[in-house]
């Protein structure tokens, strides 16, 4: 066994590093663009009179 691959050792291997930098980085980004994006849809107001319904 490798001294990163053993358990209890304390230290960060480089893989794993790469991997916690790059889910880190998807969730910065994926924030980012969460409050960009708007998906389309149509706009319906309810009806005041009671009783009453779109088709």
């Amino acid at each position: 066994m490798s001294s990163t691959a053993r358990p209890g050792s304390g230290r960060l291997s480089r893989q794993h590093a790469l991997m916690l930098a790059l889910a880190l980085e998807i969730l910065i980004v994926g924030a980012y663009n969460a409050d960009r994006y708007r998906r389309p849809g149509i706009s319906v107001d309810m009806p005041l009179t009671r009783g009453h319904v779109i088709v």
